[in-house]
């Protein structure tokens, strides 16, 4: 499990961290393998914890995050 972190920018940072780390898997991927093709799903799941993450923090830092409804938000297409 990815931890959520304290700070909103602690989250971000994570985020895109882990972004560049999805991205850089991605390459050659017409040639992946099924291993390969595992391993990259996997990642984009965890990149989708940091998303949430980010989320969390996010609403937890506005004034107004937790005042609308969320329903639906959370599907995020990668």
């Amino acid at each position: 499990m990815i931890e959520k972190k304290e700070l909103l920018s602690e989250n971000l940072k994570d985020y895109l961290d882990y972004s560049v780390e999805v991205m850089n898997a991605l390459d050659g991927a017409p040639h992946h393998n099924e291993e390969e093709t595992k391993i990259v799903n996997d990642k984009i799941a965890d990149l989708k914890e940091y998303l949430k993450n980010l989320e969390l923090s996010y609403n937890e830092t506005s004034p107004f995050g937790n005042s609308f409804d969320r329903e639906g938000l959370t599907d995020i297409v990668l």
